[in-house]
């Protein structure tokens, strides 16, 4: 805990008061900072603290509480170093409430109520205890004193500080609601604090919303604190960030961590221009300089909603409060300019770097290499490559796997082979991401000879297949073969990652049969799944994705929450295998509940699990359907890619909504998407059919001017509107 303060160094000094108990906790320096964030995280917010002094008084008996409310939460009151500091209360002794009840008696046979409920207050307010406070409220009501709103208010504080929400919450329904009386500030604050302890958050906020509205609005600390917390924990950061904004201006002194917590999750949520504004408040009220952790919060946030300018802003803030801004953080600014095209941009961001002594690593390099290649500028990734050789880092398996993939979509495999070959030479294994692209793209010139060799290759090296690699072996062999390549797959993961061998697995050599199929492999998953949950996710969610394409929808479930009950969450392929599957069968509710189990497991839909819901909307002509996910992705993320624009489009042109069609390809090209081949084809086809030969033609040499080679499918639909055209 850092250079933790001694017996010696500390000194308690109790009572202070005579009707009141409270603990004095005096410091003495120096102090080192870890010491001060095991003593209590936000103590300075709370009681003015200075590096040389601290002074922290607050009721011993409140203690626990007060700590949770002001986020004192790497405070360990069972430490024995500790426990002297907090004694356990006492009751009040009976001459004390002896005194009190005489004097109550005589100011009531003075006619001095008021001053007889004052007395009241004051000893319930001094209580220690619960039954101590209950005790003066059953004495008042025997005496004939009314208790009024005085009285009231401090026996629902003392009630909710000391832990009794519940108590609390029947004595403000019986005793002030219901016998009509108005609550003041002192207590809604203390009833807010009641209600969200009880879980009635929506009960705390409307009774809350009252006292902002109110003339005579007295906000305290601990009620904000206690609402917005309720926001976080069930997740409504946007709510939390109204309401911050609507007590921003009430002076009412919030923790560090509530800011903290807030952006972060108006951050994580993608409301980056709320979390600005979060910290523009939190500047300004406080009047402290930001910390390091919510500088970067606020800087990845803006970096993944795409708000770049604003996130140079806060390179330049970090730099002005004496922060360090480090490789992480120039690379995260790189990746997002690269993500956008703007390579100049991120070659920018590069330099700055070198600048200010900042030494780019491997991800660094990794990242600009990949947006040159994304963009087709090869010959600047080799220079990086160079670049990054004369700075003696040696590319890993990710900069080989980048550039194999560039190869393989270049149809240059003979480099491709080579790149992976020389990775052995420089000590680096090659990993089933490095075989995957190769083989699609042999498959694609044709090439299956050198598919099986290299599969066979690949195997004999120890490396463990994916879903990836399968799938991709699946879509390219023989519609009927699904189980047997789920076999070989499954077999290949239980004998590289589970060290398991064919004899132990007891399988026959020749199977001929589905249902013999089905049994084999099911033998085989549930070794693997006694062996290795990992690799049980990724064996299961092969064996699933066999059966949906064999249209075995009913074995696919089954294996599904067989997977799932053994601890494992399905991996988003295995859902997107059953989203397609079932909306081939036309169960569109299931489909919804598919979702919803994702949604449960926390697992987001990614490009492809919209890229399946639009193809499947579209071949039912759901065109509705379709855009209402277009528009959800709009406003949610990601980004839409090309082929689910492509998708909509082609169903539009097949409808005669030639129109429509046009606008939305216009609008692609407006959110920063650059049409394929595929999309060009689409329109160009989409033209043809309704006799626009000339907007064809225009179309056609625009794809040739944007460097897109036709293929012959794009010739025979120019073809085809031209000759209608005549």
């Amino acid at each position: 805990m850092g250079n933790k303060a001694t017996k010696q160094e500390r000194e308690v000094v109790f009572p202070l008061a005579q009707d009141r108990q409270e603990i004095l906790l005096k410091v003495v320096p120096p102090l080192d900072h870890a010491f001060l964030r095991w003593l209590a995280r936000d103590l300075e917010r709370v009681h003015g603290f200075t590096p040389g002094n601290c002074r922290a008084v607050t009721p011993p008996d409140h203690y626990t509480e007060y700590m949770r409310l002001q986020g004192w939460l790497d405070v360990n009151l069972d430490d024995p170093d500790l426990a002297h500091l907090f004694p356990d209360p006492q009751p009040i002794s009976n001459d004390h409430t002896s005194l009190c009840q005489s004097l109550v008696h005589d100011l009531l046979r003075r006619g001095l109520l008021s001053s007889a409920q004052q007395v009241i207050q004051r000893f319930i307010a001094s209580s220690p205890t619960v039954p101590d406070a209950l005790s003066a409220i059953e004495f008042a009501s025997a005496s004939g004193v009314e208790l009024g709103l005085g009285i009231s208010c401090e026996l629902l504080r003392k009630l909710v500080d000391m832990g009794e929400p519940l108590s609390a919450h029947e004595f403000y329904r019986d005793h002030v609601i219901a016998k009509g009386i108005e609550p003041d500030s002192n207590i809604v604050n203390s009833m807010t604090i009641c209600l969200a302890k009880l879980g009635k958050l929506d009960d705390a906020v409307r009774l809350f919303d009252r006292l902002i509205g109110s003339d005579d609005c007295v906000l305290s600390n601990a009620a904000c604190t206690m609402i917005l917390e309720g926001f976080y924990e069930q997740d409504r950061f946007l709510e939390a960030f109204d309401y911050l904004v609507r007590i921003s201006d009430a002076n009412v002194k919030l923790g560090m961590w509530v800011y903290t917590v807030l952006i972060n999750g108006l951050c994580h949520q993608r409301y980056v221009g709320e979390a600005i504004q979060v910290f523009d408040i939190m500047c300004k009220r406080t009047g402290s300089p930001p910390t390091l952790h919510m500088f970067k919060t606020l800087f990845f946030g803006l970096c993944k909603a795409g708000w770049l300018v604003e996130a140079e802003l806060i390179f330049e803030e970090m730099e002005v409060q004496g922060f360090f801004v480090d490789k992480v953080m120039y690379t995260s600014l790189m990746n997002a300019h690269g993500k956008n095209k703007k390579m100049k941009m991120a070659m920018r961001v590069y330099f700055r770097m070198l600048k200010k002594g900042c030494d780019p690593d491997i991800c660094t390099y990794n990242t600009l290499i990949h947006g040159f290649l994304k963009m087709g500028l090869f010959d600047k990734a080799w220079v990086l490559w160079s670049l990054m050789s004369d700075s003696r880092i040696q590319p890993n398996e990710v900069t080989y796997n980048l550039m194999i993939c560039y190869y393989c979509k270049q149809g240059k495999l003979d480099c491709a082979k080579m790149l992976l070959n020389s990775m052995v030479l420089c000590n680096l294994a090659p990993c089933v991401h490095c075989y995957t692209p190769i083989i699609a793209a042999l498959y694609k010139q044709n090439r299956c000879l050198e598919v099986y060799e290299l599969c066979e290759r690949m195997l004999e090296s120890g490396i463990v297949p994916d879903h990836v690699l399968f799938f991709v072996l699946m879509k390219n062999e023989p519609k009927g073969l699904e189980l047997q390549l789920c076999l070989l797959i499954l077999q290949a993961i239980a004998r590289n990652g589970c060290g398991l061998d064919r004899s132990s697995l007891s399988i026959s050599d020749k199977i001929n049969s589905s249902a013999g199929l089905e049994q084999e492999i099911e033998l085989i998953l549930r070794e693997i799944t006694r062996i290795d949950l990992n690799l049980c996710n990724v064996a299961g969610s092969i064996y699933v994705s066999a059966l949906c394409e064999g249209g075995k929808t009913e074995a696919a479930l089954a294996c599904f929450k067989n997977v799932a009950s053994a601890g494992c969450i399905p991996l988003l392929f295995t859902f997107n295998s059953l989203i397609k599957r079932l909306f081939q069968d036309g169960l569109f509710e299931d489909v919804k509940s598919l979702i919803d189990i994702m949604q449960n497991e926390g697992i987001v839909p990614n490009l492809e699990t919209y890229l399946i819901m639009v193809n499947e909307y579209c071949k039912q002509e759901d065109l509705a359907s379709a855009f209402g996910i277009l528009d959800r992705m709009k406003e949610m993320g990601p980004q839409p890619t090309v082929a689910i624009y492509d998708c909509i489009i082609a169903c539009l042109s097949q409808q005669r909504r030639i129109s429509e069609a046009e606008t939305l390809f216009h609008r692609m090209h407006r959110d920063g998407l650059d049409p394929d081949e595929v999309a060009y084809m689409t329109m160009i086809n989409a033209y043809a059919r309704d006799g626009r030969g000339h907007k064809a033609l225009n179309l056609f040499e625009k794809m040739i001017e944007n460097a897109i080679q036709p293929s012959s499918y794009s010739y025979t639909a120019l073809i085809s509107g031209l000759v209608k055209r005549k």
